[in-house]
């Protein structure tokens, strides 16, 4: 596995994550606020591995 598919992985974890988190936002109204705070922070990871993955394919 090449880098680009590894970040394609951990690119489908980090929307998996924040999917689990924004289900858990609305099932734990006590704890929502942390919930979509860590969604959003999944959100910015996704970004970053989206810009690497751009990086690597740039011919």
């Amino acid at each position: 596995m090449g880098p680009v598919e590894a970040l394609k992985v951990a690119l489908g974890k980090e929307e998996e994550a924040a999917a689990i988190y924004k289900k858990f936002a609305n099932e734990y109204p006590a704890a929502k606020e942390i919930f979509l705070f860590l969604a959003n922070e999944e959100q910015k990871h996704k970004k970053l591995i989206e810009n690497k993955i751009i990086e690597f394919t740039k011919i």
